[in-house]
């Protein structure tokens, strides 16, 4: 039997003013995003609305309409803003891609290099939108549409911001909030890369609420995923997020460039921060004059009388000196069709083989002290001389006889060419990794925080380790592979193996005494010593050392007054 009843009508549309309501993408406490229709062309917009009126209408215009002002391609073009029954939004086109939610539900598990492309084009953009004076106050992932080919863009600056005020409290609320902003990307981030929401919660605010100063809860990245996460990157990630607020990235600028670096560096050995070193290593050179008194001496002229050991130890003195002219020797070499040939590593030799002429030419290229450093930088790098030579000295009492102590002392020296380059080129990126080395100050939570690692800090920063500075300048010259192969120290956590032959007992001699002398600035006589039986138990049986002979190397002034004592 048909029925006659005729079929129930369909429910109205919802409408928002001229939009017809096809899809809540997403809500928070603050916002919410639709997808509509625009019923007067036909068009699909996404739409974003505040949860709260604001007090003021015109004045929410105009502050959404001057914060639209602000262009950059991380953030997304407004294609309207206005009000609606009467309700502020901001209108996007729907073309500009995915949410977060979107992109995770519909595609697979997208690899750690897109990530990457996709937050540094949100973090640029929301440093330009803090560089303007304006916070988004509610980074959501339906807040942030992913495209292909690394397009990202960011929703919303404007619909939540407090305005242009310049008072000393909105300022202060602004910056509160440029940082809630930064961690709420971050936890975006760790969304993407791990494939779930952090702490099992799509709201970016509440686990905000849930991590320190606020709440006791942590977010790490996970090592359940599609797609391995290396440890460079899951450094950067995991910092910003960091247990501790002060060791998260205060800037979106410093998280962009970190992801920047690292990405580049994955594509590119040479990509990266190493590009933007060889960049300044072509138009400025290596390092300036360290030691000002040898350079003079080769200056002022009259070494023919010299001996070429006496030459040398003079050139070595200065290590700006010595790598320039064994940049000019292997690349004579190399001229004269001597590229399979070993590097020239020995001081007396390159000398011989360029003569004094040649000598004084490359002393008058260097730059005087300081170079391009600004004054008040100049004793960080000065330090880091002082350790590097050091080490130098150390290790040529470490290493068994026969090797020449030249060879040892540049060894010892290149190992820390990285961290030489980085102050002298680099040297607000080098704050910042000495500053993460600094527990922070312990509270009620952490009675004892722990500071980053240099390697892990550099990560975080960089995007690399400081070794692959040094190494990229070590090919930048031309120093040969087996420079380059003794010039990496082991990992922190790598096993050390009986060294076989001399490139590698060379190694693991100068990365042993580096490794000491940095036990050196541990204060506490105490922490001092521990750290050194530390070194000691990890290199001791590859190497042959016993812990007697390191204390001789460190402290040999010591030694000897402790034999005077017994033969006394």
């Amino acid at each position: 039997m048909v029925s006659t009843n005729p079929p129930a009508p369909s429910p109205a549309p919802l409408r928002l003013g001229p939009f017809e309501l096809k899809a809540l993408l997403g809500k928070s406490e603050r916002c919410m995003l639709w997808q509509v229709l625009d019923t007067r062309n036909r068009q699909e917009l996404l739409v974003a609305l505040p949860r709260v009126k604001p007090a003021d209408p015109q004045q929410w215009l105009q502050n959404a309409r001057q914060a639209a002002k602000v262009e950059h391609p991380g953030l997304a073009a407004p294609a309207e803003i206005g009000y609606a029954d009467p309700w502020p939004y901001i209108a996007y086109p729907r073309s500009l891609g995915l949410t977060v939610a979107e992109r995770l539900t519909r595609h697979k598990q997208p690899a750690p290099v897109e990530v990457a492309r996709w937050l540094e084009r949100a973090l640029d953009g929301l440093a330009m939108a803090h560089d303007a004076g304006l916070s988004h106050g509610d980074p959501q992932p339906f807040m942030l549409l992913l495209g292909e080919d690394g397009f990202a863009a960011l929703l919303g600056i404007g619909l939540l911001g407090a305005g242009w005020q310049s008072t000393p409290e909105a300022r202060q609320r602004r910056q509160a909030e440029a940082l809630e902003d930064v961690l709420c990307l971050g936890l975006l981030t760790n969304r993407l890369l791990g494939g779930r929401a952090p702490l099992e919660c799509t709201d970016t605010r509440e686990v905000l609420m849930r991590l320190p100063p606020h709440g006791r809860e942590f977010v790490r990245l996970g090592w359940e995923r599609t797609h391995p996460v290396d440890e460079a990157l899951r450094t950067i990630v995991n910092r910003s997020t960091a247990t501790q607020p002060t060791h998260r990235y205060l800037q979106a600028r410093a998280f962009a460039r970190a992801l920047e670096g690292w990405r580049e560096r994955v594509q590119n050995p040479e990509g990266g921060m190493v590009a933007q070193l060889l960049d300044r290593l072509k138009r400025f050179g290596g390092l300036p004059v360290t030691r000002p008194e040898a350079v003079r001496q080769v200056l002022a002229g009259g070494l023919e009388q010299r001996h070429a050991d006496e030459l040398a130890g003079l050139v070595l003195q200065d290590l700006a000196l010595t790598l320039e002219l064994l940049r000019r020797v292997n690349l004579a070499q190399r001229r004269e069709g001597g590229a399979g040939q070993p590097a020239v590593l020995n001081m007396a030799r390159a000398i011989s083989l360029l003569g004094l002429e040649e000598l004084a030419t490359a002393a008058q290229a260097l730059r005087p002290w300081p170079g391009l450093l600004a004054p008040e930088r100049v004793v960080n790098l000065r330090l880091a001389l002082a350790r590097a030579h050091q080490a130098a000295e150390v290790a040529r009492r470490l290493a068994p006889a026969g090797y020449d102590p030249e060879v040892l002392r540049l060894v010892a020296m290149v190992q820390n060419l990285g961290r030489l380059l980085a102050q002298y080129h680099l040297p607000g990126e080098c704050e910042q990794i000495e500053r993460l080395q600094v527990p922070p100050e312990p509270t009620e939570e952490h009675p004892n925080p722990q500071p980053m690692s240099e390697r892990a800090a550099a990560f975080a920063v960089l995007g690399c380790e400081l070794d692959d500075l040094g190494l990229a300048a070590l090919r930048h010259w031309g120093l040969g592979d087996e420079l380059q192969a003794m010039a990496r120290r082991p990992e922190p956590d790598q096993p050390i193996h009986h060294a076989h032959g001399d490139i590698e007992q060379l190694r693991l001699s100068c990365a042993m005494a580096n490794e000491l002398v940095d036990c050196l600035v541990q204060r506490e006589p105490r922490k001092r010593r521990q750290a050194i039986e530390a070194v000691t138990r990890r290199y001791a049986r590859a190497l042959g050392l016993s812990l007697d002979d390191v204390q001789r190397a460190l402290f040999p002034e010591s030694a000897q007054a402790a034999v005077q004592h017994t033969l006394a």
